[in-house]
């Protein structure tokens, strides 16, 4: 294999490896083979020895380097030449004086004996007093390092340097997405992640048991439910609520529908759909994530309505009362013949529930209290 070939190769597997320490001694043979070293380390560790290191070496046995990792590695006098150069690849010998680095401790109990006397380093990620470095070794027979070794670890590095960031960025990423994810499966509601084609990005636990039932499902990768005309109506509800997220129509952003279950005994779905927010910076479970479909399983009485209600927005009774009847679609005048109340009554409740819910307008209202009913965790 030519150098060019050896390199392009190498760069690929620095992108593809380095994501994976366990994978870390694959790139290392590559990595050191292309400069002529023997030895070659990869390593991220603290300074101050607050956190383990993460590291591996190839070229040599692994416990024994192990131990001067561990024991000697913050004692080497070329450490503060190594340090004084962040983003350069230099020649750690050059920064102490070669006698006195012969005639040190660190020398004669550790260098020699490994036979790893001159190296070639580059430290490429610093923060706090965590670094990361590439370091490649070899003995006295074979001399310093030279300029075209340089020139070739220096061609690597910049790629080391990217893709150690890109892959800190994937695992912030994903403790976030991780998080979301965990908040999802504590919601009594089954939660379907999908696109605009009603591809499934996410499901959450209640979700999951949903389609264990068989009512539901995920069908090459689509929600479906059993009954096709159900799957079509809320592919149809998707695709209008996710218009009237660009402007290009006008639904109310929580609208609840109920939608059949096959089996003449069987009750609806409550299912509300929930545009996700397209914005950059915002954590999602997955880039094509769209909108959130809430589905909700049948058989929930006005008083469990009333009490999942009252629980959410800290309302008395009788308000709580009100609160469920407008939410499942009933007017004031309605509630107030029906509880044999005074229509005045009912304004006063209604009036407080404006201000225990944070809403203005009696649509604005019923939306709150909807979407309270989907994601409350009582």
């Amino acid at each position: 294999m030519g150098e060019l070939d050896h390199y392009s190769r190498l760069v690929g597997d620095v992108y593809e490896l380095s994501g994976d320490p366990r994978q870390w001694g694959i790139l290392l043979e590559g990595v050191t083979r292309f400069i002529d070293g023997r030895v070659g380390q990869l390593a991220v560790f603290s300074l101050k020895q607050q956190t383990k290191p993460t590291w591996r070496v190839w070229g040599h046995d692994h416990n024994d380097y192990k131990t001067f990792l561990y024991r000697h590695a913050t004692e080497d006098p070329r450490l503060s030449y190594i340090l004084s150069n962040p983003g350069r690849v230099i020649c750690g010998e050059d920064g102490v004086d070669p006698d006195q680095f012969r005639a040190s401790a660190l020398f004669r109990e550790v260098v020699e004996p490994m036979d790893i006397e001159h190296s070639l380093v580059s430290y490429f990620a610093q923060e706090a007093d965590v670094m990361a470095t590439i370091c490649a070794m070899r003995g006295r027979a074979q001399g310093p390092f030279g300029q075209a070794e340089r020139q070739k670890l220096g061609l690597v590095v910049p790629h080391l340097r990217r893709a150690f960031e890109l892959y800190a960025l994937l695992d912030e990423a994903k403790a976030k997405v991780g998080d979301i994810a965990a908040a999802l499966d504590i919601v009594d509601a089954g939660i379907f992640l999908v696109d605009a084609e009603m591809h499934v990005a996410h499901v959450n636990r209640a979700g999951e048991t949903m389609v264990k039932s068989g009512d539901i499902a995920v069908r090459q990768g689509r929600l479906a439910f059993r009954d096709d005309r159900a799957s079509r109506q809320v592919a149809a509800a998707v695709a209008l609520a996710l218009a009237a997220a660009r402007g290009e129509a006008n639904i109310t952003h929580a609208e609840h529908m109920e939608v059949s279950r096959a089996g003449d005994d069987a009750g609806p779905f409550r299912v509300s759909l929930h545009p996700l927010p397209a914005g950059e910076g915002s954590p999602r479970l997955a880039t094509r994530s769209q909108i959130a479909v809430v589905v909700r399983q049948p058989g929930r009485g006005g008083a469990d309505v009333a009490r999942r209600i009252q629980t959410t927005f800290k309302l008395t009774p009788s308000e709580a009362a009100l609160a469920a009847a407008l939410a499942v679609g009933a007017s004031l005048a309605d509630f107030a013949q029906q509880r044999n109340v005074a229509l005045s009554t009912a304004r006063s409740q209604l009036k407080a529930l404006y201000e225990k819910t944070g809403t203005n307008r009696q649509g604005e209202l019923v939306a709150r209290l909807r979407e309270s009913l989907d994601l409350s965790l009582v």
